[in-house]
């Protein structure tokens, strides 16, 4: 039992100081990016943020329980934060218990709370918290069969590439169209929840063809982690859409979230069924 309880650690404190600092770090470097200036402390904290991320993600090496429970957790944050929107619940609006979690975290610090409402309200807790259901589960059923044919590894690989590249897309685009009218022009529009949801669901899909090949997941993640910097540098090269989700490097989360988990699974994913069930 030793090694699911030390993965839910590493994986539970990873991901509340990970995102802490990654909240902070973005919200301050889009602020200094407004005005035209730079923000080196933001960088930095960005930085460390976005490791400790990946460390949670990487405890999928240790066991697939911590990132299960952390990602059910996102997913669960996700999804309600794009299918309750706010609004004042006396006046005909919708109670949102994200948005209220967003605010409150204003009494401890503006800028968190702004990094943690565009971190749900664009759909990266959803996409991401997805995945991470889905890699556990990938990971997990992987160390219980058998080894898998040269065929099926080929073609999930290719399918689990191309998925996690739509999710990406998906969230960069409709995510960040989605929380721009949601945060600057308080408009709920349920089109563009529902595409965001559904890039959530194709990043699970994603996830769970872990469960023979890592090799198309490391790819696109590599692909979405090096996208993510270039806009978190430019953010205004997609126009105002991505520029918020540029400069609030929600892609370079993302991306670093997919390396980490599909390199754990590298490591947790041995072919072979173990002696001891504690060790699945």
């Amino acid at each position: 039992m030793l090694r699911p309880f030390l993965s839910l650690v590493v994986a539970a404190v990873g991901t509340v100081a990970g995102l802490s600092l990654t909240w902070l770090g973005v919200a301050a470097h889009a602020r200094a990016s407004a005005a035209l200036a730079s923000d080196p402390l933001a960088l930095v904290q960005t930085i460390v943020g976005v490791l400790l991320l990946a460390v949670a993600a990487l405890s999928l090496a240790i066991h697939w329980v911590g990132v299960i429970v952390v990602g059910a957790v996102h997913a669960l944050l996700g999804m309600l934060a794009l299918t309750a929107p706010f609004g004042n619940p006396f006046g005909g609006g919708i109670f949102s218990p994200v948005f209220q979690i967003t605010r409150m975290l204003a009494t401890v610090d503006q800028t968190l709370s702004d990094g943690a409402a565009v971190f749900y309200f664009s759909g990266t807790a959803l996409v991401i918290g997805a995945f991470l259901v889905g890699a556990a589960l990938g990971v997990r059923s992987r160390r219980l069969a058998g080894p898998s044919s040269v065929k099926a590894i080929t073609v999930s690989s290719v399918l689990g590439g191309i998925a996690l590249l739509a999710a990406s897309a998906i969230l960069l685009l409709v995510g960040g169209t989605f929380v721009r009218a949601m945060l600057a022009m308080f408009r709920f529009d349920g089109t563009l929840a529902a595409l965001t949801v559904v890039g959530g669901a194709i990043a699970g899909f994603a996830g769970i063809l872990l469960r023979w090949s890592s090799v198309g997941v490391l790819l696109a993640g590599g692909i979405a982690l090096l996208v993510g910097v270039y806009l978190f540098a430019s953010p205004t090269v997609l126009g105002p859409s991505g520029s918020l989700l540029g400069d609030y490097g929600l892609l370079i989360v993302a991306g670093a979230t997919f390396l980490a988990a599909a390199g754990g699974g590298v490591v947790r994913g041995p072919a072979e069924v173990p002696d001891r069930s504690d060790a699945l």
